[in-house]
This record gives structure tokens, C-alpha cells and sequence, in this order.
């Protein structure tokens, strides 16, 4: 009885330890995604100042032209 009491207290450390070793390894593969989809995030909010750049420059020209056309 003695002996399969500590069988099964060391399988259940063994099971324990690859439980964790598990949590582990998936903390880190969320934490490599986490870090590509923040990499994605700057690319598009860089795209997004880029455009709205442009329709600054758009809108001053229209006004050029608009302040031409009254003129």
C-alpha cells in the first residue's frame, strides 16, 4: 500500500511538471504572437499617418486651387 501511495505521488509530480512545462511553452508562443500582431499594429498605424499625410497635402492643394478660382 506504502509503495503505490509513493507510485502514484511521483507520477503525479511527473504529471505536474509536464502540466507546467506545457504552461511554459505556451506562455511563450502567445507572447511571440503577441509581439507579431503588435508589429503588424505600428506597420499599420505608420500606413495610416502616411495617408492621412496625403489628404492633408489633398486638402491644402484644393484649397490652393479653390482660393485660385476666387481669386
Amino acid at each position: 500500500m506504502f509503495d503505490l501511495q509513493i507510485f502514484l505521488t511521483v507520477l503525479l509530480i511527473v504529471i505536474e511538471l509536464f502540466a507546467f512545462a506545457w504552461l511554459i511553452i505556451d506562455i511563450r508562443k502567445s507572447k511571440k504572437k503577441q509581439d507579431q500582431i503588435i508589429a503588424l499594429e505600428n506597420q499599420i498605424l505608420d500606413v495610416e499617418k502616411k495617408i492621412m499625410s496625403l489628404e492633408k497635402k489633398i486638402i491644402e492643394k484644393i484649397d490652393v486651387l479653390i482660393k485660385q478660382k476666387n481669386s
